[in-house]
């Protein structure tokens, strides 16, 4: 046991040393369009039934351009909802990367369904209306609800509650974000989220099914959270085959707004700052926790065949809060050294890999 334990410890400062050695303080990423979204978009200011669905027939309805303004489009003076639909084809090949719709900026609110299914929201409709004009959306697109070479569909309802309307700025489109690890186990996507706190939220059989979904990665003000600073909890299930995983394996939690303590089936595997007190960068301090990368040695013994739970527990002093950037996911430990091998040498030699 004793042995065991210095194993683990072993680990950790190995992995420390190697991220507190390289200089750059995020994990290194490559964005791509690959599909360009600009121009014309159905809009309609009637809401009918299925209207996000993928076979919804939406031939009646007008067109207009975004990113732009609705009022300079025919809609002067109007606020409400308005609704827009986008028919495009994906290749295969994106598929196999993570992907993301940029959407721009939207006045004020708006909810996002991609063939149908729900993939994100900014900002909260009537009656707790929460306006969202001046954050960027960009919502991750799950693999699994693409239809590769087929018509899909991009549908998003807007609120506006006061003077520019609708999807007006920014560049639009579906990209590609490819970071230099590839996961094992991916776990962006939709997780469970609460602002309450216990300490029972980390335990494998607590029963979460009434709390909120929330896209990670992705800042929690952006959807549906906005200007909430303090404590909240982030819960995921995933399955795993265990016949594939090494002695030792990473919780990668990526980019995290302030600090935060790493769960598995209920067992402690790594923190980063102090979030049993509440942190705050305005009370002075030179941490900058928020650009630590997380990445969390754990013993494979901790991982179960079939179902498993991460529990993350989050507290963000000011500003943005929560798991904000990738990559998240698991990997196997050896995956992690080579790559902690080539950005040192890249960092060394200050060239492309």
């Amino acid at each position: 046991m004793k042995l065991y334990f210095y194993k683990i410890i072993i680990a950790v400062i190995f992995i420390s040393i190697g991220f507190s050695s390289l200089g750059d303080t995020e994990f290194e990423k490559k964005q791509v369009r690959a599909v360009n979204l600009n121009g014309w978009w159905k809009f309609s200011i009637m809401q009918t039934d299925g209207w996000a669905e993928r076979n919804f027939d939406d031939s009646g309805w007008d067109e207009i351009k975004a990113p732009d303004e609705w009022e300079d489009q025919g809609y002067n003076g109007y606020n409400g909802y308005g609704f827009y639909r986008k028919k495009i084809k994906i290749d295969k090949e994106i598929t196999e990367s993570q992907m993301y719709l940029s959407l721009g900026y939207i006045d004020d609110v708006d909810e996002v369904y991609f063939n149908g299914e729900f993939i994100g929201s900014t900002g909260s409709f009537p009656p707790n209306y929460k306006t969202a004009y001046n954050a960027k959306r960009m919502y991750y697109i799950p693999g699994s609800i693409v239809k590769p070479g087929e018509e899909n569909i991009i549908a998003v309802k807007v609120f506006d509650m006061t003077q520019a309307g609708g999807i007006n700025k920014g560049d639009l489109g579906i990209f590609i974000q490819e970071y230099p690890i590839k996961t094992d186990v991916d776990l962006v996507g939709q997780w469970k989220f609460t602002t309450r706190n216990s300490d029972s939220f980390k335990e494998p059989g607590y029963d979460d099914s009434n709390w909120d979904e929330i896209m990670v990665p992705g800042a929690w003000e952006n959807q549906g959270f906005r200007n909430y600073d303090g404590c909240a909890w982030y819960r995921k299930e995933f399955r795993v085959d265990k016949s594939d995983a090494e002695d030792y394996m990473v919780m990668l939690a990526g980019l995290i707004d302030d600090v935060d303590k790493v769960y598995l089936n209920g067992t402690w595997i790594g923190q980063t700052g102090e979030n049993d007190e509440f942190y705050s960068r305005s009370a002075g301090s030179s941490v900058r926790y928020y650009e630590s990368e997380r990445a969390y040695v754990f013993p494979s013994d901790l991982l179960k065949d079939g179902l498993n739970v991460i529990a993350i527990k989050v507290v963000d002093g000011q500003g943005t809060g929560g798991i904000y950037d990738g990559p998240v996911g698991i990997v196997k430990q050896s995956k992690f050294v080579e790559y902690w091998k080539r950005r040192s040498r890249k960092n060394r030699n200050n060239s492309d890999w």
